[in-house]
């Protein structure tokens, strides 16, 4: 009876990785169908010929979106990279505490960022109101937050921590041969690093910028949050197109456009990463090196500069906390349970909850299947030694639905529905999500010696023996590590919630961003609150026993 089990089993497990391979295929096909002038079903009964974006219009929200991810990339630099040095290098209180933090871009959403900052450099953040209080001002001295440099500075500060990691990593890795030689030869620890260092870490920081530019490109809630009158990026272009004018030829060229843009920046982060793979990536488990202490040359330099992260990273993430259990508009900061109460109190918040957990519970284990089921047919089938370049092709196929956006994907559903449903929005999350799951699962199955797949052959001719017996039992710790991050960008997504505008249906991270747009930027904290300690213990849990080194890409 186990051969017929197995077999049943891998069957239903084929079956979901072909459903949530069409919930990914039909709606971006559908979304794009009417620069072909094809419109089938609802889509052409909806559509209307309104105003849509000129070309030089176009243009301009293309040369915005790079502009803003380009330069998000730049601050997440430079301040990835010294606080890189610090923790591969330094003795210091500080850097446990950054390395601790490091998982926030993989499992905090954006939408909680965007409170913390908020609630810090808003116009009445504690920012304002402490400078108001001290120098007696009449008006909000901190204006930055809601412009594109409001943008930038959040999206950069938000995603550093991918950089700061990945860099640390390799950083305590690299061969220190030709430093400590130009060191005996008497040149400065700063030229050692523009002439040698640097050129040796370049791998892992162009490895790690890719991510962060993608995580800008695609960045939409914090656009919406924070976008003015007059600057937008694809993503809210897209979005505008498709629920505000009905405009859905402008919705098929922008949507091609973004996609087109990210495939090939996808492609081209592929092809580093298999020229790196052995050495690169986010570990969450901390090498071992030898640091030491900051000296007194370095001491003010890492003061200010531990000073402007706790500023821009730190105190946004305390901020949610603080704004959830204290009072507006008083002069001392008092603390209360009265946010807490009016949403306990609200039937449509217990909702929220149960719609997230479901939702994001269906969606983790879906986008597992298909990640472990793409995975497995990889390293079943295919020998990396004898086709290296098909095999390289191969690995990029299940990364492509990272080149396409949530606000694509929802609208491209809401053309071949009437209307969504739970159940689209759990297929077309597993979808998105699959490309993670997969990342970390390829990775320790390709590491299984190919004498161990040999010999388990030999000794029986069943692939459902070497998936059970020898596959899936290795990496059985990657899947639960698959599943709580999956979990955890599902619980977060407030994109395809709000695209697909389900009736009567709201998720947590949904269910925060309306109460922010209301205004009710407290209860908006204690659900963002709820949201990110909910993401960050499946996350962390999900990690904590697993002994493999991992990476996120």
């Amino acid at each position: 009876m186990k051969h017929p089990i197995q077999y049943s089993i891998c069957s239903i497990a084929i079956i979901l990785f072909c459903i949530v391979t069409l919930a990914f295929i039909l709606p971006l096909g559908q979304a794009i169908s009417p620069l072909f002038g094809s419109m089938t079903g609802v889509a052409n009964a909806s559509y209307q010929h309104t105003s849509g974006y000129t070309p030089s219009a176009i243009a301009h929200i293309i040369a915005y979106t790079l502009k803003e991810s380009i330069l998000s990339v730049v601050i997440a630099l430079i301040v990835g990279i010294p606080a890189a040095y610090f923790v591969s290098h330094k003795k210091i209180w500080i850097c446990g505490i950054l390395s601790s933090l490091a998982a926030v871009p993989l499992c905090i959403p954006p939408l909680i960022i965007a409170l913390g900052y908020i609630a810090t450099f808003g116009m009445a953040g504690s920012v304002n109101k402490l400078l108001m209080t001290v120098f007696h001002l009449q008006a909000p001295p901190i204006t930055f937050l809601y412009s594109f440099w409001g943008i930038v500075i959040t999206q950069g500060f938000y995603n550093f921590p991918i950089i700061m990691k990945t860099v640390a990593d390799s950083w305590e890795c690299l061969d220190t041969n030709q430093a400590e030689a130009a060191a005996l030869l008497g040149a400065s620890r700063w030229r050692i690093f523009r002439t040698i260092t640097v050129f040796q870490l370049f791998p892992s920081i162009a490895s790690a910028s890719i991510p962060v530019f993608m995580y800008s490109f695609f960045s939409f809630m914090i656009v919406l949050m924070f976008g003015t009158i007059g600057g937008t990026t694809l993503e809210v272009a897209i979005y505008h197109a498709g629920r505000s004018i009905l405009n859905f030829h402008s919705v098929a060229v922008l949507a091609s456009i973004e996609t087109a843009t990210a495939l090939s920046i996808l492609v081209a982060y592929s092809l580093l990463e298999q020229k790196t793979l052995h050495r690169y990536g986010i570990s969450f488990i901390q090498a071992s090196r030898s640091k030491t202490k900051v000296t007194k040359k370095e001491l003010i330099s890492a003061i200010i500069f531990f000073s402007v992260i706790a500023v821009f990273f730190l105190v946004p993430l305390l901020s949610i906390a603080i704004s959830s259990f204290s009072t507006t508009g008083a002069k001392q900061l008092t603390f209360t349970l009265s946010r807490w109460k009016k949403i306990c109190t609200a039937k449509s918040f217990y909702a929220a909850v149960k719609n997230t957990f479901v939702t994001a519970t269906c969606s983790s284990i879906l986008s597992t299947v298909t990640g472990l089921v793409y995975a497995l047919f990889l390293r079943v089938k295919n020998n990396t030694r004898k086709h290296p370049v098909m095999n390289s092709m191969l690995c990029t196929v299940p990364l492509l639905p990272m080149a396409v956006s949530s606000v694509v994907m929802g609208i491209g559903m809401t053309l071949l529905i009437k209307r969504g449903n739970p159940v689209h929005l759990i297929l077309m999350q597993s979808a998105l999500a699959a490309p993670f799951a997969f990342r970390q699962l390829y990775a320790p199955l390709n590491a299984i010696p190919q004498d161990t797949i040999d010999a388990a052959r030999m000794l029986s001719k069943r692939g459902a023996d070497i998936v059970f017996s020898i596959l899936i039992p290795y990496c059985k710790t990657n899947i639960i590590s698959a599943l709580g991050f999956c979990f955890a960008i599902s619980a977060g997504d407030a994109t395809l919630p709000l695209v697909l505008a389900i009736h009567k249906f709201d998720t947590l991270s949904l269910y925060t961003y309306r109460l922010a747009g209301s205004y009710r930027f407290p209860e908006a904290c204690a659900c963002g609150l709820l949201l990110g300690a909910l993401c960050m213990t499946v996350f962390s849990l999900s990690h904590k026993k697993n002994p493999t080194k991992e990476r996120y890409q």
